[in-house]
């Protein structure tokens, strides 16, 4: 008996100090007993490459693409004002009719070229001044009979105080104060119209001054870099001899004499020189008309395109016209200049718009 009791606080004691579970009697820490963690083994292999599906890359190029090119041009407003410079003597009657029964052909082929023209009149005579003649004195695209006015304003008086300067009176007529408002010729020069002076006489100029002088003033009269849109031309007797008019050899001084001063001018300033002494007046009238068109024909590319891809279209108001690439009706491809040009009967309208469409070769 007295065995057990020595023997249970040795049994208490051990309980104690080994307690596992942390309870507040303990003495040492509870570790909990967890198992590691077991790895599998891991194998690394090396890659594994199939060679029969493996081959060469070759890295080139794009292939060149050529780029498109679109130019957009616009056509002139083809605005023209005609002078005609007169001769008002009697020896002239005949050819004034002539240029009278001309008149609808130049007028015809005006308006085929959709040009928008204003013409006056007046005489070579200094006492005129340069003034315009006639009722209503300016004819336009919209006059009521324009033959029968322009042969009112060239009918003149038999019986007239002459000294002939033609030159000197187109220059009175076309600048200030003749053309300023409120003055004989106001409204006659437009701002943005080309200017030609035509001439018809049979006599030469007596005016004051050499041509020289006379064709920088007519040049000028559009202003700096605009002188291509100014022409003089001349219906007169063909240098250096002269002419003698059909149905006239026997009438006393029916001899026309050369026009030198005014065929001088011309040349300097583009324009056309005619006879007076043609049995019609029609072809020359034809030639000063189509030179007096200021639309363009040619109109310059901004790179040089390949050839083929050209596409051209012209729009004009509300109407859009492709126009085919033909030497007579449409339009071709001039390289030595780089331009499309339309030498043909068929040149885009006045104000159009010339949409050019066209690939170029990339370098």
């Amino acid at each position: 008996m007295h065995a057990m009791r020595r023997a249970l606080p040795l049994l208490l004691l051990g309980l104690t100090a080994c307690d596992r579970i942390g309870r507040e009697n303990g003495r040492t820490n509870a570790v909990p007993e967890v198992a590691p963690p077991r790895l599998s083994p891991v194998e690394v292999k090396p890659p594994r490459i199939e060679r029969n599906t493996v081959g060469r890359v070759k890295v080139i190029d794009p292939p060149r693409v050529d780029a498109t090119q679109i130019d957009v041009l616009r056509q002139a407003d083809g605005v023209v004002d005609i002078l005609w410079v007169i001769d008002d003597s009697g020896s002239m009657v005949n050819e004034r009719r002539r240029l009278v029964s001309n008149f609808n052909r130049f007028v015809q082929e005006l308006t085929a070229l959709r040009v928008d023209f204003q013409m006056g009149v007046i005489s070579i005579v200094s006492n005129d001044g340069g003034r315009l003649r006639g009722m209503p004195a300016i004819i336009t695209n919209r006059t009521t009979d324009p033959r029968a006015v322009f042969e009112r304003n060239t009918t003149f008086m038999a019986n007239r105080s002459r000294w002939e300067q033609g030159l000197r009176m187109a220059q009175f007529a076309l600048s200030p104060p003749l053309i300023s408002p409120g003055q004989p010729n106001a409204g006659f020069v437009r701002p943005n119209a080309a200017l030609a002076v035509i001439v018809v006489t049979n006599e030469d100029d007596s005016s004051f001054g050499p041509t020289e002088y006379y064709g920088r003033v007519f040049r000028a009269l559009k202003g700096k870099g605009n002188e291509n849109l100014v022409s003089f031309s001349v219906i007169g007797g063909p240098v250096p001899n002269g002419c003698v008019p059909p149905g006239e050899a026997q009438l006393y001084g029916s001899l026309a004499e050369p026009s030198f001063r005014y065929t001088e001018v011309a040349t300097r300033t583009g324009g056309i020189v005619g006879s007076i002494c043609d049995s019609s007046f029609e072809q020359t009238l034809i030639r000063i008309a189509q030179a007096l068109n200021t639309l363009k024909r040619v109109f310059p590319l901004t790179l040089p395109p390949i050839a083929s891809s050209i596409r051209v279209t012209v729009v004009d108001g509300m109407t859009s016209t492709v126009v085919p690439q033909n030497d007579v009706t449409g339009w071709q491809y001039r390289a030595d200049t780089n331009s499309v040009v339309f030498l043909g009967t068929y040149v885009p309208p006045p104000g159009s718009t010339i949409r050019i469409e066209y690939a170029f070769a990339r370098p």
